[in-house]
Parts: structure tokens; C-alpha cells; sequence
């Protein structure tokens, strides 16, 4: 299918090592039945000779390499920078796409009107188990993924979501105009989830493509690290609700945000004294509550910003906030 203007997709992938997954990933792209427009892979400092490869058996994508590991948002960002196309899709390197999923996620796009479309995402090893079909936001502040470990078979696929995954959403490019790229504050973890509730702020709306198909392994860079994801969770929960959660609702739902906030703290300190020991967790926990507390007079100027300008009343985002 050749694409229209409209229709011109900018894939963006962010990679980082593990040469094998890109490849994988880019060969999914090469199959779709609406070709992208362009695609555009992001090596975050890689040193296993990811750049070579994919030059060697995809010479057509562009490469965008950075000096060094910089994370998930500024890689992302990066790719975005360079991109022309009137949708951009953000995909992981872990993960690959079904023939006709690009085609199923525009004609989604198109009769639902929707300016972010997410695709059913599958498990790599277990395809029969679902790891996202779109994501939900909480009262709580906590974003979660619709369907996770859920198997496939008889699973009710949601008719509303609040947002996409950036391990593979498609966007209008015109959410970038509007309310920014990725915050590199986040570095990694729930800055595809700030990323949607600014845009659902700015009136821009989200739908599940559930006949689009993709597999995903999963924290394919993370390396085990559980305690560093716990940590980055724990600062950037904070971090969403700071900047985007209106005052009304941070008042209404004040015990449920706390209690999350709690189980935060404790998933962090439990994940760090397995890894550290006590005293090591400790130093953990203390060392991302100071990098969550510098990192507040930011979030509080993006939040003037954000709550200045945005385009729906408070009684229709709580429609938008599971419980």
C-alpha cells in the first residue's frame, strides 16, 4: 500500500545492545502491508556493533547514533527530532509486528478518529498472553498496562483506553506540537504514561486497534536490574502526578494516592535489599527520594504550563481514571 501525506508513518525505534532484537524487530517493519515512510533507529551508545549491522542488512533506515547511554526519553526524543512523517510510531527493539499491523492500526486510527492508536500486544514466548492492550491510568496516579499476563482467549478487549505504550504507540505528530516530546527527567519508565496524560490534557484522544498485532519480550535491556526499575517507578510516579493530576483530584483522591505511593516505597526498598542488604536499600531508597526531590521544581513549572492550557475539564478526566 503506498501511503498518503496523511497517512506517511516515521517509525522511531530507541535500541541499545542486543544487535538480534533490532534485526528481528526491523524485519517485521520491512513486511507490513503499508510500508512506513521512513524508519529511524536511535543507538544509545551501543558497543556490540548495532549500528553495523543494521547498515549491513537494512541499509535504508537511518541511523541517529549518540555518544553515549543517555536512556529511553533522550534516545526517543532523538528519533522524534528527526522525523517527518504525520504519524509517528514509537516501537521498542524488542518487539515485532504482524504483517497487517501498521495497516489495522491507521484504518483504526481513521474510524475512530483517535490521535494515539495502540496495537494488542502479545507476549514473544507466550502469544497466547496478553502484556498490553493499551493502557489504563488510575486514580491512583499509577499506570498500568490493559490485560497484562491475561491470556488472549476470551480476554474483553477494552472499547476506552487512557493512553498507549511507548514499547509501540502510534501518534499523531501534531501531540508533539502541542504538548512536547518525552520528558528526559523520567530518563526510563512511565514517561510514555506522562506523555499520554499531557495529551489527554490537551484534549487529544486514544483508541485500542485490537485486529493489530504485536509480540513483545519484556525489559529486554533491563538485565535484571529490578531494583533500578523499582527506583525509577517509585521518582517518576511522583514526577507524573506532580505535574499532571489536577488539584480537585489530588484532594478527592488523596488516601489513594498515598497508599500508592507507599506501595512504591515498598516495592523499591524490597527490590533493593535483595540486591544491597538492608543498609544498601537504604542508601537506595534515600538517594532516589533526593533525586525525586530535585527534580520537583521542574515537574512544578511543566505543571503551570501543563494545567494553563489544557482543554478538559476536570469532570472529564475523571471519566478517563480507572479505579
Amino acid at each position: 500500500m503506498e501511503p498518503s501525506p496523511q497517512d506517511s508513518v516515521s517509525v522511531v525505534i530507541p535500541t541499545w545492545n542486543r544487535a538480534e532484537l533490532a534485526l528481528e524487530c526491523l524485519r517485521s517493519l520491512t513486511a507490513q502491508t503499508h510500508a512506513p515512510t521512513e524508519i529511524i533507529l536511535v543507538d544509545d551508545g551501543s558497543d556490540d556493533g548495532t549500528d553495523e549491522c543494521v547498515r549491513n542488512e537494512f541499509p535504508g533506515v537511518r541511523i541517529v547514533s549518540l555518544n553515549k547511554n543517555s536512556g529511553f526519553a533522550v534516545a526517543v526524543n532523538a528519533g522524534i527530532r528527526q522525523a517527518a512523517g504525520a504519524w509517528i510510531f514509537l516501537l521498542n527493539n524488542d518487539v515485532t509486528l504482524d504483517p497487517g499491523c501498521l495497516e489495522c492500526m491507521l484504518e483504526a486510527a481513521e474510524a475512530s478518529g483517535a490521535d494515539m492508536v495502540a496495537p494488542l500486544l502479545l507476549w514473544k514466548d507466550e502469544p497466547g498472553t496478553i502484556y498490553a492492550a493499551g493502557d489504563r491510568m488510575g486514580i491512583n496516579g499509577r499506570p498500568e498496562s490493559i490485560g497484562f499476563r491475561q491470556p488472549r482467549a476470551g480476554f474483553p478487549l477494552p472499547e476506552l483506553i487512557f493512553g498507549v505504550s511507548a514499547a509501540a504507540g502510534l501518534y499523531r505528530r501534531r501531540i508533539f506540537d502541542a504538548v512536547g516530546l518525552l520528558d528526559e527527567t523520567f530518563v526510563a519508565y512511565f514517561e510514555d504514561s506522562d506523555l499520554c496524560f499531557r495529551a489527554r490534557l490537551a484534549g487529544f484522544s486514544a483508541a485500542l486497534a485490537p485486529d493489530a498485532v504485536a509480540c513483545h519480550v519484556g525489559s529486554a535491556s533491563l538485565s535484571g536490574k529490578t531494583w533500578w526499575r523499582s527506583a525509577q517507578c517509585f521518582r517518576n510516579h511522583g514526577l507524573l502526578l506532580i505535574k499532571n493530576m489536577p488539584l480537585a483530584l489530588w484532594l478527592r483522591f488523596g488516601p489513594w494516592i498515598a497508599l500508592e505511593r507507599a506501595h512504591q516505597a515498598r516495592m523499591l526498598f524490597s527490590s533493593a535489599r535483595t540486591e544491597f542488604g538492608a543498609l544498601g536499600a537504604a542508601r537506595v531508597f534515600l538517594s532516589t527520594a533526593g533525586s525525586l526531590i530535585s527534580a520537583v521544581p521542574h515537574a512544578l513549572r511543566e505543571r503551570c504550563r501543563i494545567q494553563r492550557t489544557r482543554q478538559i475539564t476536570t469532570a472529564e478526566l475523571r471519566m478517563t481514571l480507572s479505579k
